[in-house]
């Protein structure tokens, strides 16, 4: 008997291996909701397949291991389903024929190295497929083939080498609009990697060891490309004034992070339609007057965390500069009047950051009054009393002696 007992005892405290539970959401029911159990689980028929008004499944977290095939059978309406953030190591050829409606795929976050050739020759009709945060080293020639309706493709956070790309991957999704490619090895990769498409409009290299601007990146096709990120590479100077050229729609162009020392003065004046421009954390000293003149879009400057020590008035007539972040350099003063002599050039601020900056107190207090008297919003965070704001000196008025203006 005492045996009996300590069998059920054991029992009753063994945990219990339960596969992930589902809810159903929403007005219409569409939308099933799954939480993890206690253990890993190989996703199978008959957790979230065979029902004909499923829109959505999102399996996000519930330590999947592996899918069987059939495991999303008879689900006619899916249009979006989420598997991000599981176990998943491998996906067999046929795993995902069914559900030919699917939009939106999310393998995410998962340990997939790569994928059987015809994987998604059954999702003709997907839009957006995010590959991001696996462990992908290779990309076999015809994967994509199937998508042609593809429009935001995301492989960031992978193990990608961008030699080893073919140029022809993605002949056959030529209208994606969003590419990332972040955190891969985007390095020496072919020039024409890019050539077919024609409506790109975002592209992510952040993190992609970078030592300068890809001509992969730039090239005529790519005309259409409204924001490029370039950010936390290894770029150290952009030399041809025609680097850019190509990019006639470019909008934002996001430069941070690159140890950046020189820039030609000529190279961001093809792109007119640039609103903004992100060159904060690099090594700039000087700033060419004609680097953002005449570029009638241009909203947004951050030169933040550089090593400017002068930025003058003329290199921003012809802008429509709004918000402008000069914080973290190495600035004494501003020129007389900076503000206003913007104002009467036809570039009125509205957002201006300018601390900290080792400024001296007295041209500090004058950049103040104006900025306080034009209502420019600025980082008066600082000015609490616990942050020291400016150097004294035994000047009582701004001295811009030392630089000939």
């Amino acid at each position: 008997m005492n045996t009996l007992w300590l069998l059920i005892v054991f029992i009753l405290q063994s945990p219990v291996k339960a596969k992930p539970s589902c809810k159903v959401y929403g007005t219409s029911y569409r939308t099933v909701v799954c939480k993890p159990g206690d253990s890993n689980y190989v996703l199978e028929r008959g957790l979230v397949s065979d029902n004909n008004s499923t829109m959505k499944i999102v399996l996000r977290g519930c330590r999947i291991s592996e899918v069987n095939l059939e495991s999303f059978e008879n689900l006619p309406s899916l249009k979006h389903l989420d598997l991000s953030q599981n176990k998943i190591q491998e996906l067999k050829l046929g795993v995902l024929d069914e559900a030919l409606n699917v939009t939106h795929l999310n393998l995410s976050s998962n340990l997939l190295t790569g994928f059987p050739l015809g994987l998604f020759d059954q999702k003709p009709n997907l839009i957006t497929l995010d590959l991001s945060g696996n462990l992908i080293n290779s990309l076999e020639l015809g994967i994509f083939d199937p998508l042609t309706k593809l429009k935001s493709l995301y492989l960031s956070a992978n193990l990608l080498v961008g030699k080893d790309i073919s140029p022809f991957l993605f002949d056959e999704s030529p209208h994606i609009t969003l590419l990332d490619f972040s955190s891969n090895d985007m390095s020496k990769s072919p020039d024409n990697l890019l050539h077919a498409f024609e409506s790109l409009e975002t592209l992510n290299l952040s993190r992609c060891l970078l030592t300068e601007v890809p001509k992969f990146a730039t090239t005529p096709n790519l005309k259409t490309i409204k924001h490029l990120t370039l950010s936390i590479n290894q770029i150290h100077k952009i030399e041809s004034a025609a680097t850019f050229l190509n990019l006639h729609n470019l909008e934002k162009l996001d430069l941070a992070q690159n140890n950046l020392e020189f820039i030609n003065e000529n190279v961001f004046s093809s792109l007119k339609k640039l609103r903004g421009i992100v060159l904060r954390s690099n090594k700039l000293q000087l700033i060419s007057n004609n680097l953002f003149k005449n570029l009638p879009k241009l909203v947004t400057i951050d030169l933040a965390n550089n090593f400017l020590t002068f930025f003058g008035v003329d290199g921003l007539k012809g802008t429509s500069l709004k918000n402008l972040n000069l914080s973290d350099n190495r600035l004494t003063f501003l020129q007389e009047n900076f503000c206003l002599e913007l104002k009467n050039a036809g570039v009125t601020l509205v957002k201006f950051l300018f601390i900290p900056n080792p400024w001296h107190c007295a041209c500090l207090n004058e950049l103040l009054r104006e900025v306080k008297s034009m209502n420019i919003v600025y980082n008066s965070a600082y000015f609490d009393g616990k942050h020291s704001v400016c150097i004294a000196t035994d000047k009582f008025v701004c001295d811009r002696s030392l630089v000939d203006m």
